[in-house]
């Protein structure tokens, strides 16, 4: 998994698969998830990421494979700083 901040907008990306995105969806406000051809996730966006996260988004509120969720609970453990 790759992930990207940006400081600017304060938004996160989670790249899950080095495959370009076919489709996109946003499930809730300002969470947006990327699909391939197959309809599987390739990423997920968190817009207002720091904002999100003091009203309490957790991993497990985003569409993570399992195999995925202990890499990507680091950026939500963590002051947003580090990841800049």
């Amino acid at each position: 998994m790759k992930v990207r901040y940006d400081n600017d907008i304060d938004a996160i990306y989670f790249d899950l698969k080095d495959i370009l995105s076919y489709d996109s969806d946003e499930i809730k406000d300002g969470i947006i998830i990327d699909y391939d051809k197959n309809d599987n996730i390739v990423g997920i966006e968190v817009l207002d990421f720091q904002s999100k996260l003091k009203k309490g988004l957790k991993v497990a509120d985003l569409p993570f494979p399992e195999d995925e969720k202990l890499t990507a609970s680091q950026y939500f453990n963590y002051p947003i700083a580090i990841l800049s």
